[in-house]
């Protein structure tokens, strides 16, 4: 008899960016993101070079939640989504508190797309889509986990299976 075992299942967390004046909140983001685009001639050098079509502040900047208090509004606001993804996937953080620890943007233009990729080391990787243009594709989903690639913290004795 055969049977189907799920044996790479990947926790996916949706919820709504939170806090207050949402709306106004998304379009200060939007404009934060595009000025830097303009200002980023590094950033810019180096999608051009890369083939990227549109820009990414990936290989220039690491430091945007200094350099705009949108940024460091936008860490505030997913700080609790982080605490309660950790806490629905029981990792046991010994303590500790989830930390956004690095976040860049992408400005895809037209026809453009942005390729599978892990983050190493990472515990928990986000996206918060700001602008979705009309007739644009959906997200793709991929397991993430290759070999020693992902840093997750262990699960707590009593855990659920996930």
């Amino acid at each position: 008899m055969a049977r189907v075992d799920q044996v790479f299942a990947t926790s996916i967390y949706s919820a709504p960016i939170g806090g207050g004046r949402v709306k106004p909140f998304l379009e200060e983001l939007a404009t934060a993101c595009r000025a830097i685009q303009q200002e980023d001639g590094a950033g810019q050098r180096w999608s051009e070079e890369a083939g990227y079509k549109g820009y990414t502040s990936y290989a220039s900047l690491n430091d945007l939640p200094v350099r705009n208090p949108t940024f460091a509004e936008l860490c505030e606001r997913l700080a609790p989504h982080l605490s309660e993804f950790t806490t629905a996937v029981d990792f046991d953080m010994r303590g500790l508190t989830p930390q956004v620890d690095s976040i860049w943007i992408n400005v895809l233009e037209p026809g453009g797309t942005h390729t599978g990729h892990i983050h190493t080391n990472s515990v928990i990787s986000g996206t918060i889509y700001v602008d979705i243009p009309p007739g644009a594709s959906a997200i793709r989903y991929e397991d993430p986990r290759l070999a020693m690639m992902m840093a997750a913290p262990p699960r707590r004795a009593r855990a659920a299976a996930h």
